[in-house]
């Protein structure tokens, strides 16, 4: 049976008729968004819409694991679609452009969580905040050089907002870092987290409810702290 390894999990048992049942939407399909979506479909998570309008590039072959040479100059999007149908007939991928105001909703139609690994605070700050406004439930994930950042927001439940705000209370206006160096396994540890993260808020435990976590991937730690909310925020606060 393709899920009976997985099913040894005595929280994964019965999982494979639920996970099917899910639809998550990943912004980015780069270094860690095309990797999460390939072991999401491995896991039996079969309903998923993609976006990314970018080509693959020659430098991103040494983190971005799902595509080759004969990729270059080619949709990131599609290719991780093939990727996955060759990995699962049975998944339905749906591939979206860089997502906008215009296409969200089409994007977002139906999804239990948004995932955004995209790679820029401007597409992060709009991502959220469309979440946040139609209660659909939001992970973050990033990583540069040997640091990562990952949460989720549990936008669907008003009382986790009350409590613990959004995205924006994190982030506050924090503008794009330059360009950092990065080992492939530093982005592919963090497609991994983003991925069991998502694995685990779809089967319904909510362990880390209310917390950031960051990672030192170089010396393999992890520090949680709680999330807390802006009163101020200009998304889910009196400043809005």
């Amino acid at each position: 049976m393709r899920y009976s390894r997985q099913e040894l999990l005595e929280d994964f048992k019965d999982s494979t008729d639920l996970l099917a049942a899910k639809k998550v939407a990943v912004v980015g399909v780069g270094g860690l968004g095309g990797l999460c979506s390939y072991l999401l479909a491995g896991a039996g998570v079969l309903k998923l819409n993609i976006a990314d309008g970018d080509v693959v590039s020659l430098s991103n072959l040494h983190r971005q694991v799902l595509y080759r040479m004969a990729d270059i100059g080619k949709s990131k999007a599609d290719i991780c679609k093939r990727a996955i149908l060759d990995l699962d007939g049975n998944a339905e991928v749906t591939v979206f452009p860089e997502i906008n105001a215009a296409n969200f909703d089409d994007f977002a139609r139906d999804a239990d969580l948004v995932l955004d690994l995209s790679d820029n605070a401007k597409t992060r700050m709009f991502i959220s905040k469309a979440c946040f406004m139609r209660r659909i439930n939001y992970i973050h994930a990033a990583v540069g050089g040997y640091r990562g950042i990952l949460c989720a927001f549990w936008y669907a439940d008003p009382l986790f907002v009350e409590k613990f705000g959004c995205y924006r209370c994190f982030a506050g206006l924090l503008p794009d870092l330059k360009p950092q160096g990065i080992l492939g396994p530093a982005a592919s540890m963090m497609a991994s987290s983003a991925a069991m993260l998502t694995l685990q808020i779809l089967n319904g435990n909510d362990a880390l409810k209310g917390y950031v976590q960051f990672f030192d991937l170089k010396n393999n730690e992890i520090k949680r702290m709680r999330l807390t909310k802006d009163a101020d925020c200009p998304v889910c606060g009196e400043g809005k």
